[in-house]
């Protein structure tokens, strides 16, 4: 598959940014089939089939369920990251993801192709008295799910990596839970590269820069 599509996600980041998948595992240690390998990623199948082709109605209906995208407001603006939050009211099934979500984003594009970009958010997950960071990565459609997203931090690679959890086009989400560590290394890093793969052996490479990281991280920890 090719990655044919760019972001432009800020709202929808936002809407995918309340909701974590707190229970994910944290990125998987990186393995070295990320610089090539056999095969090549196989065609989803084309939308419609399966037993439920025809079930027009109840897709109909799936949509409507959908929340509204929610409101997103810029709380400041550190180097190259904005802090953003979001109200989403919750209703009488889901009444604990009501309320403010607020996140770090920062958007760029691949020099090697300007058709492909990712957005990062950063955000924080409150677990009753303590709190947790977690790093998601909105992605087209048509990445190479198995490598996940390699990082590098002033040309230095992270031991682990981020895996990608659901796809729900036009975008393909991956994500991880920030180490003290990890957190660390970004705050002094001054450069960091995000690496997608459209199939095996073939990155492309995404700058973003760490240019007000971590003043963007203190603002951040305020909500």
């Amino acid at each position: 598959m090719r990655i044919t599509r760019v972001l432009t996600l800020a709202a929808l980041a936002s809407f995918l940014m309340i909701q974590p998948q707190a229970n994910v595992a944290m990125a998987q240690e990186d393995p070295a089939a990320a610089q090539g390998g056999k095969g090549d990623a196989q065609p989803l199948p084309p939308p419609g089939l399966g037993p439920r082709k025809n079930a027009q109605g109840q897709q109909g209906q799936q949509q409507q369920k959908r929340p509204p995208l929610p409101k997103v407001s810029n709380m400041g603006t550190f180097g190259k990251w904005n802090v953003q939050c979001a109200d989403m009211p919750g209703d009488q099934e889901q009444q604990d993801q009501a309320g403010r979500s607020c996140g770090m984003t920062q958007q760029n594009k691949s020099e090697k192709n300007e058709k492909v970009a990712i957005s990062v958010i950063v955000n924080k997950v409150k677990r009753g008295d303590k709190s947790a960071l977690f790093m998601r990565i909105m992605t087209p459609v048509g990445v190479y799910l198995p490598t996940g997203i390699p990082v590098e931090i002033d040309g230095t690679a992270l031991p682990s990596r981020l895996i990608f959890t659901r796809c729900v086009p036009p975008i393909c989400e991956a994500m991880g839970e920030m180490s003290a560590e990890t957190l660390a290394k970004f705050k002094k890093g001054s450069a960091s590269v995000f690496y997608l793969y459209d199939r095996p052996g073939n990155g492309y490479p995404i700058k973003i820069s760490l240019e007000g990281f971590g003043a963007a991280a203190a603002e951040l920890d305020k909500y």
